[in-house]
């Protein structure tokens, strides 16, 4: 019964190093993409939540026909989320806001939070011209209360760095434009101007 034995078909100890040189290449070059690739979604994923956000708001207002507003928090989870007055976008409270002065009168007027409690928001920080936007029975964005916020940004350790391999922003900016509507910017010219310190 000629043939190898199972020793004599394995492979020798020199393409074993070189599969594993190979590997060890592939991982170097693998895992940095990986890491860039976790961050922007992350960033991704918290500005797109606070799009919603501002959405929801509009679209409530318009179908209540009353101002609702939208938060800054730090506790999105509390059993009684309260604003912060802070311009920290990371946690957030869509509320309904009948005397348009961005405080909750009641728990029962508040429609949705989300976004993340102080300990668990990592490295992602967020920074705006403003506590709160209130939206119209219209659904337009109303200048009251003083303080009103039409620009927040989402950032990392990056701040306003190009995203690797584009000319874009690694940053997030979400501006509400005087009509109630949101839009993502990702220009670094545009976030320059808007001077906020995202870091």
């Amino acid at each position: 019964m000629g043939g190898k034995s199972v020793f004599e078909l394995g492979f020798t100890l020199l393409e074993l190093m070189i599969v594993l040189a190979l590997a060890a290449v592939i991982l170097a070059i693998g895992a940095p993409s990986f890491t860039e690739f976790r961050r922007n979604g992350r960033l991704t994923a918290d500005a797109n939540d606070f799009l919603t956000a501002v959405q929801m708001a509009r679209t409530e207002a318009v179908k209540q026909q009353r101002t609702v507003s939208l938060c800054a928090t730090d506790g999105p989870l509390a059993a009684s989320p309260a604003c912060s007055g802070d311009v920290d976008f990371s946690g957030w409270l869509v509320f309904a806001d009948p005397d348009s002065d961005c405080a909750i009168a009641n728990t029962n007027d508040i429609t949705r939070t989300g976004g993340k409690p102080v300990a668990d928001r990592g490295r992602v920080v967020s920074a705006a011209d403003g506590a709160c936007l209130s939206f119209g029975a219209n659904g337009f964005l109303l200048d009251t209360p003083p303080g009103s916020a039409r620009r927040v940004v989402y950032c990392d350790e990056r701040g306003y760095a190009l995203q690797g391999g584009t000319n874009q922003s690694a940053a997030r900016g979400i501006e509400v434009a005087r009509t109630g509507r949101g839009e993502v910017v990702r220009d670094p010219a545009r976030l320059a101007a808007w001077g906020l310190a995202c870091n």
